[in-house]
């Protein structure tokens, strides 16, 4: 464990703290917890929240290591998978109901 200054306030610390404990100037970037659970969280939400998953997409996209940014991609691909059955199954709802209309308008039913 070695001492290195703070490039904000210029205090020693150690070179395994996360911030300056003088000063609280980041040291280092804490990088995203990539657990199973917390992948099974971010897919959820990124499937079934659809908006919210792109704020979990970036988030990941964002870290260095090469597990989170392939996190981040299946987050936003999931994200983006999910808006667009969204938007089909809305527009198969709707057809059908304008549907029902112009039949009871045409005098069908």
């Amino acid at each position: 464990m070695a001492l290195i200054k703070c490039s904000e306030c210029g205090h020693e610390v150690s070179d395994e703290a996360v911030s300056c404990p003088n000063c609280g100037h980041p040291l280092k970037s804490r990088s995203e917890d990539t657990s199973i659970l917390k992948q099974i969280l971010v897919y959820f939400v990124s499937f079934f929240l659809a908006p919210f998953g792109l704020g979990y997409a970036f988030k990941y996209l964002k870290q260095p290591d090469k597990k989170s940014k392939i996190i981040g991609i299946i987050s936003l691909i999931l994200t983006f998978f999910a808006i667009i059955m969204v938007i089909v199954i809305a527009k198969k709802y709707l057809e059908q109901e304008y549907g029902f209309l112009n039949l009871i308008n045409n005098g069908g039913l």
